[in-house]
């Protein structure tokens, strides 16, 4: 049930208000208030002190990961977050960098970094390399990166990067069928492997909306 691994989550933010997430929160405090402190870290513009996510997406990746009420894989794992994609989804190569270079070492204090980072995002250009020194880095950290392998199929070849990346491990969808959704990016990557290496649930997914929702 993932019981004592720390999952960060690089996204739109995460609700920490949701029931199904607020106590899997590396920062909850059954007895007062939350350490936000190297558990929480806004990389965009937006002045998110808290834990927040004015789009969704990041709430609804989490609760697929962590979240309680039979919605998570691993409801024993614990949480923390970077909002690196803003209220609109969209991001910059500052912001994502910033993001991983905090992973490293969370408020300066690298035993807080997490043991895997969950980034559901990617781009269409599966040779862009842009971010793979961010990605080397936390693999030489020992922190394992998982991206989605994107939504660009069916064709072969069309992996998104970071998740064609030799770094990283890389996750397509299946249906209710358990067959690859027709959607999902397949590979071989520009660096000739086998991707993605796993494929996982990824039509129709209930989870949690910001705001205490579902869907």
């Amino acid at each position: 049930d993932g019981s004592g691994v720390v999952v960060a989550s690089l996204d739109t933010g995460v609700d920490a208000q949701h029931p199904a997430l607020r106590t899997r929160y590396r920062g909850y405090n059954p007895k007062g208030l939350p350490t936000h402190a190297g558990n929480w870290y806004c990389a965009t513009s937006e002045d998110y002190l808290y834990p927040g996510d004015g789009h969704g997406h990041g709430t609804h990746v989490m609760g697929t990961i962590v979240g309680l009420d039979g919605i998570g894989m691993a409801p024993g794992a614990r949480w923390i977050a970077v909002k690196a994609f803003d209220n609109r989804g969209y991001t910059y190569d500052s912001w994502l960098h910033a993001a991983f270079q905090w992973i490293l070492s969370p408020e300066g204090d690298p035993t807080l970094a997490p043991d895997l980072v969950n980034c559901s995002w990617g781009s269409e250009m599966g040779d862009d390399e842009t971010l793979r020194p961010d990605l080397q880095a936390l693999q030489t950290a020992g922190i394992l990166t998982v991206f989605a392998a994107g939504n660009s199929g069916p064709q072969a070849r069309s992996l998104n990067s970071p998740a064609s990346f030799p770094e990283t491990l890389a996750v397509g969808a299946a249906d209710e069928r358990d067959e690859v959704a027709s959607f999902s990016s397949r590979g071989p990557s520009p660096w000739g492997e086998i991707k993605p290496e796993i494929v996982a649930p990824g039509v129709d997914v209930l989870s949690s909306l910001p705001g205490g929702g579902y869907a």
